[in-house]
């Protein structure tokens, strides 16, 4: 079984300052300063540094220096260190879960630092903005506020190093969008900033590009990436990362069905989640294990491990957890062969579950009654369930392909606001060299053969960018004709492998009917017939195609109009390349089926024993 499971990106989100404190500054020395120092800005700086100190040592003494610095920088009106007093405040309240308060902190910071012209600074307040909307959930307002930050920051003379965790934090967004590469764009960007440096940023990236990975099946490159994070937060002594990298790792290894890597991680992994008391993670590291050993046929523990992990997930109270639990338990018992006591968990996911959020969970239940129904041959009850996952698949599935349509024109919008810059940024080089010319001109012949050079350049300008526009064009729909494409593969193999299972289970029912003698599963077999013939799946089919190859029914009728419509559909089918068995499979007909229907269509279609029927077809 291939496990699914969700990778936490977890990246520090707010900062409070930037590089205003002065790590070789000890504790001690900072509150002598603060002691003996008169209520000047350079207390205010003082307080800020005390500030940075405590945030992660203890919130209530750097509240305490973050209402004071408050106090002082209003009285003093210290704008700078005002500003960053907000910024403080911000990050306090949204450690502790007001994220509306803090976002109004965040705004009195940006207007403060927009007032000095502290650009850098009022881009980082704008950043802080953005992480409290994606903390809400607002992924696109986030986004929005995000594109702010990063026009403002390129207002100030500051290098991108600084821009790290913006990066980081547009990878993350997209990440949870299902935008993964934009996200791996994001991330990338954050890691060529960073360089060879073990940082936090460096491993954040890392774990991101795992994370993308893992989303995109490609669980090798997420082992890979998780490792590199691992040892760079093992070196840092963030325990907290590095079980997260270490348990993904384990999870991978499940994905890929290598279950002694997979216990051998996972088990690194949950001491460190029982030293750090973290119920959630210790949840999912059990849960994962208990896969493992019931793939490896050790069963009773495996189901031992379920549901001590299913215990944990009932006292921290999450749906969606202990729905999976359940379906993990109804996998395993099934597995055992036990199928009343597995139909008894998946009966649970099935009438508990929030269907409007968790239909991949609802849908692997259903599958899984299924097989525990056909396991106590209880095929009508096995059927209705299957239809059932089919039609939570198909849901799942269509979801997943409208939020890859939205990630490529995000991705189309993004390329052209980037190539409106850049073509902003052409036009003023294209002016201060033509005015430079122009006065060289001026001083040389006169002003009348400047204006004409100017006039010549310009238009040279202009024929180059109607020519790049016409290619990006081109590259668009290109792009949206392969994606298309993409998609009607898709639809024929979806429809083939239906029509196989389909199959299967009424050659099921037929020698169950000429076994027991008896005469209900006539009517079984009805339903599969009638299922296999359904048209709804064709329009859908046909749709798909008249996008990819327009007009061609209409050809066809115009040339062959003796064609029938299940003559159209195998020559569609022949259009894409299909195999005779893959054809075979989709309009559930025999070999010989496919034979005849050839004989029949070169007949129709006047074609010679010379022609070839697939490149006349293609032809069209």
């Amino acid at each position: 079984m291939k496990t699914s499971a969700i990778l936490f990106v977890v990246a520090p989100l707010f900062v409070s300052f930037i590089s205003f404190g002065q790590k070789n500054n000890t504790l001690d020395s900072l509150l002598t300063a603060y002691q003996t120092q008169p209520n000047d800005t350079n207390k205010v700086n003082t307080l800020q540094k005390l500030f940075n100190s405590y945030i992660d040592l203890d919130w209530d003494i750097a509240m305490k220096y973050n209402t004071e610095q408050l106090k002082l920088a209003s009285k003093l009106d210290f704008k700078k260190g005002l500003g960053l007093a907000y910024m403080n405040a911000g990050v306090l309240a949204n450690y502790s879960s007001k994220i509306d308060s803090g976002i109004i902190h965040y705004h009195k910071a940006k207007n403060i630092f927009n007032q000095i012209k502290n650009y850098r600074l009022e881009a980082w307040a704008i950043k802080n903005m953005a992480t409290s909307e994606y903390e809400k959930g607002n992924y696109n307002k986030a986004l929005k506020i995000l594109d702010q930050a990063f026009e403002t920051y390129n207002k100030s003379d500051s290098n991108q190093d600084g821009l790290v965790s913006f990066y980081g934090l547009k990878g993350l967004i997209h990440y949870f969008k299902g935008n993964y590469k934009i996200a791996t764009i994001a991330a990338m960007k954050q890691l060529k900033i960073v360089g060879k440096n073990d940082k936090s940023d460096k491993a954040s990236a890392l774990y991101l590009l795992a994370s993308i990975a893992y989303s995109q099946s490609e669980y090798k490159k997420a082992i890979q990436y998780n490792l590199e994070a691992a040892e760079i937060y093992k070196k840092l002594d963030d325990k907290a990362f590095e079980l997260q990298s270490l348990s993904d790792i384990g999870l991978n290894y499940n994905a890929l069905e290598n279950y002694p890597k997979a216990i051998e991680y996972l088990e690194k992994s949950l001491p460190i989640a029982e030293e750090l008391k973290d119920l959630w993670f210790k949840q999912g590291i059990l849960s994962s294990l208990g896969v493992a050993y019931v793939e490896q046929d050790k069963i009773d523990e495996g189901i031992k491990l379920i549901e001590e992990s299913l215990a944990i997930a009932k006292t921290l109270g999450t749906e969606d957890k202990i729905m999976t639990g359940y379906n993990l338990l109804g996998y395993s018992y099934n597995k055992r062969k036990n199928y009343k006591r597995a139909i008894s968990y998946l009966d649970k996911v099935i009438t508990e579950i929030d269907t409007s959020n968790n239909k991949f969970t609802l849908g692997n239940a259903y599958f899984y009654r299924s097989e525990a129904y056909e396991g106590i041959k209880n095929y009508k009850f096995a059927l209705q369930d299957f239809k059932k996952f089919k039609t939570l698949k198909d849901t799942v599935y269509n979801a997943n392909k409208s939020q890859q349509i939205e990630e490529l024109n995000t991705i189309y919008e993004t390329e052209k606001k980037e190539q409106q810059i850049a073509l902003k940024e052409k036009e003023i080089v294209v002016l201060e060299q033509e005015a430079k010319i122009s006065n060289q001109q001026k001083l040389l012949l006169g002003g009348g053969l400047g204006l004409s050079l100017i006039a010549l350049g310009f238009g040279f300008y202009g024929f180059r960018q109607k020519i790049k526009r016409n290619r990006l064009e081109k590259e668009k729909v290109d792009t949206e004709l392969a994606f298309k494409k993409k998609e009607l593969t898709t639809h024929a193999l979806h429809l083939a492998k239906k029509n196989e299972v389909l199959e299967s289970v009424k050659l099921k029912a037929k020698a169950l009917k000429e076994k027991e003698g008896t005469t209900g599963y006539q009517e079984l077999i009805k339903t599969i017939n009638f299922d296999q013939q359904d048209d709804k799946n064709w329009e859908s089919f046909t749709q798909y195609f008249e996008q990819v190859h327009k007009d061609f029914a209409k050809n066809v009728k115009n040339r062959y109009p003796e064609v029938t419509k299940n003559e159209l559909r195998f020559m569609a089918l022949l259009k894409m390349n299909m195999s005779s068995k893959e054809i075979a499979t989709i309009l559930n007909i025999s070999p010989d089926g496919i034979k005849k229907a050839r004989q029949r269509l070169r007949k129709k279609m006047g074609l010679t024993p010379d022609d070839s029927l697939e490149n006349t077809v293609l032809a069209i």
